[in-house]
């Protein structure tokens, strides 16, 4: 399955070979049959901006460009030296994983992986008040100036020595 993000080019590539499983270049790419289906099963080939290019040697790849969240799928074919095709899935998202990551490791710094708590202040009865929280990129640089992936705030107000309210604000 490939993973990518609506709206980018998707790339996939195929082998053609013979019958004497030998590589064959040199075909024309407008021979070959494409079929896409978009998450809702429909056939959308001529609507998501689809190429397919010789890479050399007989190895050519499929392009096209999603434009929805959720499973896609496509096939390529050719008559002569292709007729059984090759499909494949592609599962896309709203975001690249790239971005995802960032989140993934702010989420594992929040559940306190390279994490420290400072700038700490109480109130008369030794309730915390408010502090900073860090979060950083590796477990070398926690409690240093470096890599800090995110910084909060940490506030909170008691009514008879029970907590009223509690907010962490990121920076």
């Amino acid at each position: 399955m490939i993973l990518g993000k609506v709206s980018d080019e998707l790339i996939d590539s195929f082998s053609v070979t013979d019958s004497n499983d030998k590589l064959v270049p040199g075909i024309d790419t407008t021979s070959f049959t494409f079929n896409v289906f978009n998450p809702e099963d429909n056939e959308v080939s001529s609507s998501v901006n689809l190429s397919v290019v010789e890479l050399g040697f007989g190895h050519y790849r499929i392009k096209f460009t999603p434009d929805m969240i959720g499973t896609w799928m496509f096939a390529a074919y050719h008559p002569v030296y292709f007729p059984w095709g090759k499909t494949n899935n592609v599962k896309v998202y709203t975001q690249d994983f790239d971005s995802i990551t960032v989140f993934i490791k702010r989420i594992l710094g929040l559940v306190q992986e390279n994490f420290e708590i400072d700038q700490t202040e109480y109130d008369t009865n030794g309730n915390l008040t408010s502090s900073r929280i860090r979060i950083y990129d590796d477990e070398y640089s926690v409690g240093t100036d470096s890599n800090i992936m995110a910084v909060y705030q940490i506030e909170a107000t008691y009514d008879d020595q029970c907590m009223k309210s509690y907010k962490v604000i990121k920076s």
